[in-house]
């Protein structure tokens, strides 16, 4: 498979998805054979204008190597099940499922029949994150993330604001300090849905250090920031406006737009080509999904 044309499928060509589409137009040795929504507006504009093909969920599975699922949260499980149990290889937008128990499922069904599981957990492809990675000597003392915005009514109301936007920063805490969890405290608010809309997270961990998650579709401005103590020294990676910067010195480091949508799909292709393992896989869902399930509990 590794010179060989791979067969791509998009299921969900909203306003992400097609953001997706987009950049496997733009592959090397891919052919996009096709897209389902349940959108019939969306659907026929996007047959006019790309001229690509809708196929049911059933016909556009079985003629794909690779389905890639940009779906609400809410419909993961049962459609992502189905391209499993097919045999395909799958990318599928955060968060993997809604429940832990599901999450544990599609894994297991991942692993029997040995095909690949790629997450859109973007930020890991971030260039300031990266680098910030990169400079700690150890693992963070204390960890803060905000990541937050204006209510978009229809955008991702489904679940709660922990698996639609903290889901991001959920995964972002375990690549930066890989301990067990000892203890998570959590608040919500919900003025807009009755799920949450807005969330903290206080989570502990057995080696001592603290994550504080904010994650809010509620506020009149947006924020991506990650601020984090390692040693004597004070951190803050903005991601909106792409700097790092340090206690170290006065220097800020800019970074330039960097495409981590086409990084990570393209990783995703190299490891079905390969049969190696992606980073962001089945496993990183199950233990993601977990940590989202304990703070959502811990609010209720």
């Amino acid at each position: 498979m590794i010179n060989e044309t791979l067969k791509v499928g998009i299921i969900g060509v909203g306003r992400f998805g097609s953001r997706h589409l987009s950049k496997w137009l733009a592959m090397d040795n891919i052919e996009v054979i096709g897209f389902n929504d349940k959108n019939s507006e969306i659907c026929q504009k996007l047959e006019k204008e790309q001229d690509l093909n809708y196929y049911s969920l059933n016909d556009l599975i079985a003629i794909c190597d690779i389905l890639d699922i940009v779906v609400p949260i809410s419909q993961h499980y049962i459609i992502a099940k189905q391209c499993l149990e097919a045999g395909k290889h799958i990318f599928i937008e955060k968060s993997f499922a809604q429940t832990l128990e599901q999450a544990e499922e599609l894994a297991e069904l991942a692993s029997q029949k040995g095909v690949k599981v790629g997450l859109g957990h973007i930020e890991r492809y971030n260039p300031v994150l990266i680098q910030l990675k990169d400079q700690l000597k150890t693992t963070p003392k204390k960890l803060l993330a905000f990541r937050q915005g204006p209510y978009i009514p229809g955008n991702g109301i489904d679940v709660s604001i922990v698996l639609e936007l903290m889901i991001h920063d959920i995964d972002l805490i375990t690549h930066f300090i890989p301990y067990p969890i000892d203890t998570v405290y959590a608040t919500g608010e919900n003025p807009y849905t009755n799920n949450s809309d807005r969330a903290t997270a206080i989570i502990k961990f057995t080696n001592g250090s603290e994550a504080i998650l904010f994650a809010s579709r509620a506020e009149e401005k947006r924020r991506r920031e990650i601020l984090c103590t390692d040693g004597d020294f004070e951190y803050k990676a903005d991601l909106m406006n792409r700097t790092l910067s340090s206690s170290k010195n006065d220097k800020v480091l800019e970074f330039e737009f960097s495409d981590a949508m086409m990084d990570e799909l393209n990783t995703f292709v190299e490891a079905v080509r390969q049969n190696k393992d992606y980073p962001i896989n089945a496993q990183t869902g199950v233990k993601t999904v977990k940590i989202a399930e304990m703070i959502n509990s811990a609010m209720s």
